[in-house]
């Protein structure tokens, strides 16, 4: 069932009383402590590199009173989050007794399983553990965690102080509890989850962007348009109507009173004539990169 979209409200964040840790503290790590920080937790950010730490530490400082400057935050509970807002060396230190997970590492199997290991090591075994990961297999980061069925991917848009989008999506082990458990405390600090019913490459979100990046690539390969009209056939048509809402709804009110319904009876022939004709390429062709740099401005004139 279709549901509207309705502001997320302030809940009892899964009975949270504990503190929430936040493992990594670069760009995404500190955006969300700022996140949670700003709703009145008691946030741990931890990172083994001490610069990296203190620059993360005062970076998240930034964006919580960046939120409550700006209406988007209550400066109370930014107030209190800061106040408390802690920042830890140890990993142990940061995950003692703490409820909530979210981890923002390298993205790398190797260095993410560590992180799983050593949190089933010294965090409660109730704690949710939640992995910020774009695409790597949660499943496969399952297997080094202690309480894997605690274990999913909470995969933020970045900045996640900023863009309400969280994709939930279980492994393997998650239990369905801890998923619902997850959704709940997004929803507590603002944000908007959406849940895959199971795991695929790329979520949903990056997986889509994929398949539309794909083809504007292609379109300009085969030489229909340069990149700066491929990108603003985006950003000034469908990605206008897409920033309100998402393609089925757009195709379900297109359709007039018979809804997605006549929209697919009387346009399928349209759609599939289009489909059979975009490209499928597994491998990106070797003249993407030196072909969109050349229809690109230098970075120093953005």
């Amino acid at each position: 069932m279709y549901t509207k979209r309705r502001q997320p409200q302030r809940r009892n964040i899964y009975h949270f009383t504990g503190p929430v840790a936040v493992i990594g503290a670069g760009v995404t790590g500190a955006s969300w402590a700022a996140l949670f920080a700003a709703h009145g937790l008691f946030v741990r950010l931890h990172d083994q590199n001490p610069q990296r730490l203190a620059s993360g530490l005062e970076r998240a400082r930034k964006h919580a009173i960046f939120l409550a400057d700006h209406g988007m935050a209550n400066p109370k509970s930014v107030e209190v989050g800061l106040r408390t807002l802690k920042p830890c060396t140890e990993l142990s230190e940061a995950v003692d007794g703490a409820a909530f997970v979210q981890e923002a590492v390298f993205e790398s199997y190797e260095v993410k399983g560590a992180v799983f290991e050593a949190v089933g090591r010294y965090a409660p075994r109730h704690a949710l553990i939640a992995t910020s990961s774009s695409g790597l297999s949660i499943s496969r980061m399952q297997t080094a965690a202690r309480y894997p069925e605690r274990c999913r991917a909470g995969h933020p848009y970045n900045p996640p102080h900023l863009i309400p989008l969280v994709e939930i999506a279980p492994g393997e082990h998650t239990a369905p509890e801890a998923v619902e458990a997850a959704q709940q405390f997004y929803e507590g600090v603002g944000k908007t989850p959406v849940v895959l019913k199971r795991e695929v490459p790329g979520y949903l979100a990056n997986r889509m962007s994929a398949a539309l990046w794909r083809e504007a690539i292609n379109l300009v390969l085969d030489g229909v348009a340069s990149v700066a009209d491929v990108d603003r056939a985006i950003h000034l048509g469908p990605g206008l109507r897409w920033a309100v809402m998402g393609p089925h709804l757009l195709y379900h009110l297109g359709g007039g009173e018979g809804g997605i319904r006549y929209h697919i009876e009387h346009l399928r022939d349209a759609k599939e004539a289009i489909w059979q004709d975009l490209d499928d390429w597994k491998k990106m062709p070797p003249e993407t990169t030196e072909t969109l740099e050349r229809g690109l401005p230098g970075r120093g004139e953005l």
